[in-house]
């Protein structure tokens, strides 16, 4: 029988974290694969340097599949890892955004016409042991997921499909509220029947292009009736002190706003947009290189800002 749904937050301006796919693994995989419990505790502890209290952790079937129990203690470890330097988590379950060029992995178009039924075994084994854990913030079911409306046979197998999911989760008894990774316009009004907490991404150039996003998530939340967050933000750059100055105006911005944020992504890694040499588009200048540390475990320049105790605290500090 489902459990009673958590209640979500009304605002969470004090949202304040990042997006990880763990920094050893070029692929979502090769991280659950080749995990690391040490590295994994010394990279999470990054983020307390600018106090975050949110890590968006992603994971995927595919990972799992290969060896469930395994992977799924990993899965566990990190969350206790996450916990230990002071944080939650939001798990991220699925990923539908792929590069054409240095893909990072997860689920295809080609699975939403497949059995689901062991995608549904993995979100089980995952949400059961941890239904009722006050270490888990938000059940992200999916990052970015393509569908901009249901017009289209694949849009509405997409859509479906996330139903599943999100029953799925429900069915487990989980009391934590449900977001989707969405990005923005109709692709969040699409999922938005299925989530507890709506979702953007926005990666606008400048300030104009920001207040546009904040004004359109402010009239879905309204449309909606619930709460708004942002998961997943913050233009990159090849140039530190570029990175630096739109990185001060999301922050501001997004948690005067009341959706606070959480960066992609924490530290420079093997991962297609963590390491200069495989860059994505959502840069400034089409140039996507987007850690906040570096390999080392260094602030890069101009972020220093981000180390002043924010006015805002979690509600559990």
């Amino acid at each position: 029988m489902a459990g009673e749904q958590r209640t979500a937050h009304s605002s969470y301006g004090w949202l304040r974290g990042f997006s990880v796919v763990p920094s050893w693994g070029a692929r979502i995989e090769q991280a659950w694969w080749e995990y690391h419990p040490d590295r994994m505790r010394a990279e999470v502890a990054l983020a307390r340097q600018v106090h975050a209290n949110c890590i968006r952790l992603w994971i995927e079937f595919s990972a799992w599949m290969a060896a469930p129990e395994r992977v799924t203690a990993h899965f566990l470890d990190a969350v206790a890892a996450i916990d230990e330097a002071g944080m939650k988590t939001m798990p991220c379950l699925f990923n539908r955004w792929h590069d054409h060029a240095w893909d990072y992995g997860g689920t295809y178009t080609e699975h939403l016409y497949r059995n689901w039924a062991p995608m549904l075994a993995y979100v089980r084994a995952l949400v059961e042991p941890l239904a009722q854990d006050d270490r888990v913030l938000v059940w992200d079911l999916c990052n970015e997921p393509q569908a901009f409306d249901l017009e289209s046979e694949v849009n509405q197998r997409e859509y479906a499909w996330l139903q599943a999911v999100a029953d799925g989760v429900r069915a487990c008894g989980a009391r934590q509220p449900i977001t989707i990774g969405t990005m923005s316009g109709s692709n969040i009004d699409v999922f938005a029947p299925l989530c507890d907490v709506l979702c953007g991404h926005p990666y606008a150039h400048d300030a104009a292009g920001l207040d546009a996003f904040i004004a359109d998530f402010h009239a879905k939340a309204a449309r909606y009736g619930k709460p708004f967050l942002v998961n997943e933000t913050i233009p990159g750059a090849w140039d530190d002190l570029a990175r630096a100055e739109i990185a001060r105006l999301y922050t501001d911005r997004l948690a005067a706003a009341g959706f606070g944020w959480m960066g992609w992504a924490l530290r420079e890694g093997e991962a297609i947009s963590t390491r200069r040499d495989r860059i994505d588009a959502n840069g400034l200048h089409g140039q996507g290189y987007h850690p906040f540390f570096t390999k080392t475990g260094v602030l890069r320049d101009g972020l220093a800002f981000l180390t002043e105790t924010p006015p805002e605290r979690a509600p559990w500090l």
